[in-house]
């Protein structure tokens, strides 16, 4: 079974998953279900995580030290926090316990049901828009690249980043911080559809100021049932090089026919700055390959295995740029140091988190959603992906000066990568 990613390989489970089960009245919760909830987590985690070893945790340790105060937890809340804390000392990643309703929480980017069209990146400190959809509610509302947003329904920004700060999900290294506080802003700026975000924010001049926004429906939706986007762009830059933006993997055969289209193109950019993961990317990996090809490695409970992709009939042949930052988790890492090391494709920009295993779920009958680990990653090469993540072959920062000037710098740069491989060939 294709165990990849967290997102959008969620979405058809649970929509099995939320119509087979009721869950339960709020307050009715009772001290003997959270006991029997927590035995569920702590057996799944025990029967199915990658490394029988644990990484050197006492795991009937971590249970018996977590039994009574779970049995002590007075509320959900509690109890919710209790069973992450427990599953946050594997050092992990995809190790969480979602209550009901939080899945926007955890990805925005897919499960947020309404947007204002921008997209926002930690610049040192500061919050930066780094990209304006053009008619969005926000580009009607005057923000545009460059600008710094100061505060989300009257929350400063930087409390909204010191509060993340105490509850960093693992692995916990400075490009996951990146990624959770980044994660943490931008799920302010979703929510529902219609719904209004004020939001402060200062221009290329230093003045402040701040906007009702309205949140519009957003495209890309995966399902008609359940609420899971994903926006796809292509297009051609200069010298008639393709484009393509991925805000996560689904969708492989409208991105396979995309590639397709793009035969003739001198070069390919591949863009997953921002992509969380989701389906497998084996898919889309098959039609950039020329050659067999060892995509990434597998461990599991049950031993070890590679992923071997074929290339596609009409397969893109030329020069490939993967562009990545502190946002690529979980497929995205895959796809990109899977690419790299096989010679196949340069990655470009910044070092993604190491937010790299596979999971289970599990429901509780509440409707929360328990992720555990249960597959390790590495690159072809045998290099662990978790915690230690993918490091581009050219490192490129974005600036605020340059965005205000209408420039991406690491578009640029994967631009002149390819330039220098096609003068080359």
């Amino acid at each position: 079974m294709r165990r990849v990613g967290l997102c959008l390989a969620l979405v058809s489970w649970l929509l099995l998953g939320l119509t087979a089960l009721a869950p339960a009245e709020p307050g009715t919760t009772a001290k003997s279900d959270y006991l029997s909830w927590f035995e569920t987590v702590w057996k799944a985690v025990d029967e199915t995580y990658f490394d029988p070893a644990f990484g050197g945790v006492d795991w009937r340790e971590v249970h018996d030290r977590y039994q009574p105060l779970v049995a002590a937890a007075a509320d959900d809340e509690t109890f919710y926090a209790l069973v992450n804390n427990m599953l946050w000392e594997l050092d992990v990643s995809h190790a969480m316990l979602v209550p009901p309703g939080h899945l926007s929480r955890v990805q925005p980017t897919v499960f947020g049901e309404g947007e204002i069209g921008v997209d926002v990146r930690l610049i040192g400190e500061e919050a930066v828009v780094t990209r304006v959809s053009p008619g969005s509610p926000a580009a009607t509302a005057g923000l545009r690249s460059g600008f710094v947003i100061q505060g989300i329904d009257g929350t400063p920004v930087s409390r909204i980043a010191e509060e993340q700060e105490g509850r960093l999900l693992p692995p916990r290294n400075d490009a996951n911080r990146t990624n959770c506080m980044t994660t943490a802003i931008l799920s302010q700026l979703y929510g529902p559809e219609g719904t209004r975000v004020s939001v402060t924010y200062q221009d290329e001049r230093g003045r402040s100021h701040t906007a009702a926004i309205r949140r519009r429906a957003r495209s890309g939706r995966l399902s008609p049932d359940f609420p899971a986007f994903m926006e796809f762009t292509t297009g051609r830059l200069a010298h008639d090089i393709g484009y393509l933006r991925l805000s996560a993997f689904s969708r492989h055969d409208e991105v396979c026919r995309a590639i397709a289209s793009m035969a003739e193109a001198p070069g390919l950019v591949i863009d997953l700055r921002g992509n969380p993961g989701g389906d497998d990317p084996q898919k889309i990996a098959e039609w950039l390959v020329t050659e067999p090809t060892v995509l990434f490695r597998n461990r599991t409970r049950m031993g070890r295995e590679e992923v071997v992709v074929e290339p596609a009939g009409g397969a893109y042949e030329g020069p490939v740029v993967v562009l990545i930052d502190a946002l690529s988790t979980s497929a995205s890492e895959l796809f990109a140091a899977g690419l790299q090391t096989a010679g196949r494709a340069l990655v470009v920009g910044e070092r993604s988190p190491g937010w790299c295993t596979s999971r289970s779920l599990v429901m509780l009958p509440n409707g929360a959603i328990v992720v555990h680990p249960n597959v390790e990653h590495s690159a072809p090469d045998g290099t662990v992906l978790e915690g230690r993540g993918v490091e581009p072959d050219v490192e490129v920062h974005l600036t605020r000066d340059a965005l205000l000037e209408g420039r991406d710098l690491q578009l640029e740069a994967a631009v002149q990568c390819l330039m220098s491989r096609i003068e080359e060939d």
